[in-house]
């Protein structure tokens, strides 16, 4: 039995952003709009996780695919790493987006927009900017008695009695399930 390693991912885009997206000229190696996305979305992930991690909630509001009723919509498959998409899975429920086709949207839009800003340097801004993220991430990181203390802290007053913790491991999948 062979096991898949990518996610068909199929949602809708305006024209408009698929033709931004077919004239990124430092993608022209690749032969479709799919991929291109994938590849904006693998160059993304440090953006994910900081979103995951420090971003607000969307309260599941929808977001139209596009303000211009006139604007053609087309469909779209994106074939997506299983990993990065459990990560979109996670960042989606934890954030309360409408969709993950809306978080997708939003993550092209705003690779696109960089682009606009920083044309050709963008993956040299990225890279610096996904470095001080490191950098700061290790600074900010608990020490192991730190992070018992805290996890205790919350462990009190979570309510009920059968209470469950789970522990992730850095792919996003459940490492332990703990019941308190």
């Amino acid at each position: 039995m062979i096991i898949s390693n990518v996610h068909d991912f199929h949602f809708v885009m305006d024209r408009g952003m698929k033709e931004k997206i077919k004239n990124l000229y430092f993608f022209r190696g690749f032969k479709s709009v799919s991929r291109m996305i994938g590849k904006i979305l693998e160059v993304l992930t440090p953006v994910i996780g900081k979103e995951h991690k420090w971003g607000e909630q969307r309260l599941s509001k929808y977001k139209a695919v596009c303000d211009d009723p006139e604007v053609i919509r087309e469909h779209t498959h994106v074939y997506v790493p299983s990993e990065l998409y459990r990560e979109l899975k996670l960042l989606h429920q934890d954030l309360n987006f409408y969709s993950i086709a809306q978080l997708v949207r939003w993550l092209v839009d705003l690779f696109l927009t960089l682009v606009d800003v920083y044309k050709d340097d963008i993956f040299r801004v990225l890279d610096k900017l996904f470095a001080r993220w490191r950098s700061d991430d290790k600074a900010a990181q608990l020490t192991m008695r730190k992070f018992i203390r805290q996890l205790w802290k919350i462990i009190r007053f979570l309510p009920g009695r059968n209470r469950l913790i789970t522990i992730y491991n850095s792919e996003y999948s459940p490492f332990w399930i703990l019941r308190i």
